[in-house]
């Protein structure tokens, strides 16, 4: 009876981490191909943030940390990027996020005004980061990068977050 029990959790936990995988490439797949349409005076949403920050929320840290870095890596291969751009910027992403987890309260976290906040301050990491190792600092001041690359971009990815949290999956033992 309780190593079924068990062998229930750790079957629930990779199915989830297998949605999670899927999750993550239909993003991909969503991004280059539709979100480019939601261009908004040269931004777009970052949804890939939205999906590290709900993952690390969920899972941890570490869990986390590893999956921004998976994204990020599968993001920069999809996209022809530079190898490692967005790995990178995903892991800090993640990293920053991780420490908004609170073991035993994920519903709570994921559900709530500090979901948003989370993904706020995650993308305003991962933008900060990204667009420095691309822009050439001499063609914009400090003041526009800041503005537009850093909190005007945030702002637009954490409207998607919104989205989010309005999504519910059915509760059959698997949250995602």
């Amino acid at each position: 009876m309780i190593i079924e029990s068990e062998r229930k959790k750790i079957r629930d936990k990779q199915l989830k981490f297998v949605l999670y995988a899927l999750a993550t490439l239909l993003i991909v797949i969503f991004q280059i191909s539709i979100v480019n349409l939601l261009e908004f005076g040269g931004l777009t949403p970052n949804l890939m943030i939205i999906l590290v920050v709900w993952i690390t929320l969920s899972e941890g840290q570490f869990v986390g940390i590893f999956a921004g870095f998976l994204a990020g890596l599968i993001f920069d291969i999809a996209t022809f990027d530079l190898i490692g751009t967005n790995a990178l910027a995903q892991t800090i992403a993640a990293f920053v996020a991780g420490f908004f987890y609170r073991e035993g309260k994920e519903d709570l976290t994921l559900n709530r005004f500090s979901f948003i906040t989370t993904v706020f301050i995650s993308s305003f990491f991962h933008n900060s980061i990204y667009f420095f190792l691309y822009l050439k600092l001499s063609e914009l001041d400090f003041l526009s990068f800041f503005f537009k690359y850093g909190i005007a971009t945030s702002l637009y990815t954490t409207v998607f977050a919104v989205i989010a949290i309005l999504i519910k999956v059915p509760k059959t033992g698997i949250r995602f």
